[in-house]
């Protein structure tokens, strides 16, 4: 059915495009599209097969269902999981999803190993490092551990992987320290790994930072939607963000000063003023934390949130622009509108978030259109 009160638009034409870019930028590096988290909200049943057919070189997943959408489209399209797995997910992977797995303790890679002599074909991994995101992986002190993993019979080492802890921070001082213990695990595992393993540690941000340190693949998702996870950097100009919201007004007031405006009373008029109210709250993802703090644009002008976000309703002072406000007229979230934008950096920055947040929340609150 319908949704008349928010439009949540998905261009595949730009996720293309920025595959393309970011491909070509890579090169000779391979690109692993990262499409977990249903594609940071654009929807990935929507857009796996645009990511294949723009040149992807894997996709980069995290669950079982995930991995299922990817199958429907396609039988043998490399899929890589990007987290440790539970038994049961392994369990169901090994037996006909195919996913290329995680392994970071020796656990989970004799389990594999077993599961791969079971069914007569090696299971494909890679190994986690940790270099100093602190989450999960072997450490520097099991190099041996890893040795009798390279050694198991029922598992093909076909990556070697770390993850970057703050490759969009100011300064990349803790990416080099990590870039370096790297260095230091590959050094130490030479002679036993394969020949045609691939080495890879780069997310979004460290793809566009630290080009010089790439290795034979990267992980991008944040640049792949057009979008950065700060702004300490910038992406490629030509990047472009898949995804807009908008919303139109249900109403519009005059009301004196003095006037207490939504739950809590959190914003009182300082003046006359001319609010607007917008059929979208945080049941529809916009986030709640963007009380007196949130921008939307109305007829390309920027007009602020004031008032609590509620769970269906929102409200603008819309009193500074230079034309009074009609009810059904567009208003824009996230996005373009004439020459003025709101971009997902700039929302998340307002409430020490990330633009995925802001994506998840919209994309999987609401009915994605895609163009």
């Amino acid at each position: 059915m319908k949704q008349h009160h928010i439009s949540v638009i998905v261009s595949r034409k730009r996720f293309a495009n920025n595959i393309r870019i970011l491909k070509k930028y890579v090169y000779p590096a391979k690109l692993s599209v990262v499409m977990k988290a249903d594609a940071y909200g654009h929807g990935l049943a929507g857009m796996v097969e645009t990511a294949i057919s723009a040149g992807a070189d894997s996709i980069g997943i995290s669950t079982n269902p995930e991995a299922h959408l990817v199958r429907a489209v396609s039988q043998d399209f490399p899929l890589i999981r990007l987290r440790m797995a539970l038994p049961e997910e392994l369990k169901e992977s090994v037996t006909g999803l195919n996913i290329e797995e995680q392994v970071g303790s020796w656990e989970t890679s004799e389990y594999l190993s077993r599961e791969g002599i079971r069914r007569g074909l090696p299971v494909s991994v890679h190994i986690n490092l940790d270099t100093g995101m602190g989450r999960g992986g072997f450490s520097i002190n099991e190099i041996d551990t890893i040795r009798r993993v390279i050694a198991l019979p029922g598992l093909r080492i076909v990556g070697v992987m770390a993850h970057y802890a703050n490759a969009d921070a100011t300064t990349m001082d803790y990416s080099l320290a990590q870039n370096q213990k790297f260095d230091h695990f590959v050094e130490a595992l030479a002679l036993e790994l394969p020949d045609d393993v691939l080495f890879h540690t780069h997310n979004s941000a460290a793809t566009m930072r630290l080009p010089n340190l790439r290795r034979d693949m990267v992980r991008v998702g944040a640049a792949c939607y057009g979008v950065r996870t700060s702004h300490n950097f910038s992406n490629l100009p030509d990047l472009k963000p898949c995804m807009i919201v908008k919303t139109r007004i249900t109403q519009v007031r005059n009301i004196p000063a003095e006037t207490k405006i939504g739950y809590g009373s959190l914003y009182t008029t300082k003046r006359p003023s001319r609010i607007a109210a917008i059929p979208v709250g945080f049941g529809e993802g916009y986030p709640r934390a963007l009380f007196n703090k949130g921008i939307v644009l109305i007829g390309g002008h920027r007009c602020p949130v004031v008032g609590r976000v509620s769970l269906n309703i929102t409200t603008i002072d819309v009193t500074e622009l230079p034309y009074v406000p009609k009810w059904g007229d567009e208003v824009v979230l996230i996005g373009d509108q004439e020459n003025e934008t709101i971009t997902f950096e700039e929302m998340a920055e307002k409430f020490q978030s990330v633009h995925t947040e802001i994506n998840l929340m919209a994309g999987s609150m609401n009915e994605i259109n895609y163009q």
